[in-house]
């Protein structure tokens, strides 16, 4: 039981993968935004606002790829200056840290992602012929792993 529940998730994993991978180079390719661009957006839409070490924090447990402190500091750069996807006004709490804010261009961006993750998890729904309480027990499952699984993981074996 265990062998084949492990393959039917990786198996399953990887599907959704690959169709996500799809999805975000459409809305990458459109938008001229990487990946870490758009957790950087995210990230800041749903705060309202952030400093640059709340968006590094966030983006190291999220585990963004490219997302040193420097990395982090040009995409931020590039997404004021090049792009204007989001606003820096001073922080009165600490000058080095600005405070950022997605303007007009960038909470659209993030809402078509949000629309692409929406879709998707419609499709995972309707491939697993989920009902609503199903949803629900998957959601909870899901919830706790993510809650326990670094600690499980990273435990050490006595």
């Amino acid at each position: 039981m265990p062998d084949k529940l492990g393959r039917l998730l990786f198996d399953f994993a990887a599907r959704i993968r690959r169709y996500r991978n799809g999805q975000m180079a459409r809305i990458e390719e459109a938008a001229g935004l990487s990946e870490r661009d758009i957790a950087i957006l995210d990230f800041v839409y749903q705060k309202g606002s952030a400093t640059f070490n709340e968006v590094a924090e966030e983006l190291h447990i999220q585990d963004v790829p490219r997302s040193s402190a420097s990395a982090i500091s040009q995409a931020i750069s590039a997404l004021y200056i090049n792009q204007g996807m989001v606003d820096k006004r001073p922080n009165p709490k600490d000058q080095r840290q600005p405070i950022i804010t997605p303007t007009e261009k960038g909470r659209a961006a993030v809402e078509k992602v949000r629309e692409m993750r929406i879709d998707m998890l419609a499709k995972v729904k309707i491939a697993m012929e989920l009902n609503d309480s199903d949803a629900s027990v998957l959601e909870q499952a899901f919830a706790r792993g993510i809650v326990n699984f670094d600690r499980i993981a990273t435990a050490r074996n006595p």
